[in-house]
């Protein structure tokens, strides 16, 4: 499914609620919700190709595939505080989104420093070699 599709379903989905809320403010925040969910399955498609690519730059480049399952990681980590963030704002609940994305910007740094590391000894070993 392409964008326009996915945009169009984002679109009508607010229309709807927007018209629902009027008569039920709770259904709008179900019909949110199962948008948003509906758009994550077709989501799921588009981060196979991104997996398989990773995949095929591992096996191209020999890079370690614990830096890969990072980036993976990183990728999860913002996309479901990014969802769970914008759920708790649209139910008007921003203070307890701005948590999430706090949180989720500390696990980005903690799951980081590993290649933060791996950084800095690959700068170490260059260093070296260069006395």
């Amino acid at each position: 499914m392409g964008i326009i599709q996915i945009a169009m379903i984002g679109i009508g989905a607010v229309a709807l609620a927007l018209m629902v809320k009027q008569q039920k403010s709770e259904y709008a925040l179900y019909l949110s919700l199962s948008a948003v969910v509906l758009i994550l399955v077709f989501s799921m498609n588009r981060l196979q190709v991104v997996m398989e690519t990773i995949r095929k730059i591992e096996q191209y480049t020999g890079i370690d595939v614990a830096m890969l399952k990072i980036l993976v990681k990183l990728m999860g980590i913002t996309y479901v505080a990014e969802f769970a963030s914008g759920i708790c704002k649209d139910a008007g609940f921003s203070a307890i989104g701005s948590q999430i994305e706090m949180f989720a910007k500390f696990s980005i740094m903690a799951v980081s420093v590993p290649v933060l590391l791996t950084l800095l000894e690959t700068i170490e070993g260059l260093l070296s070699t260069w006395k």
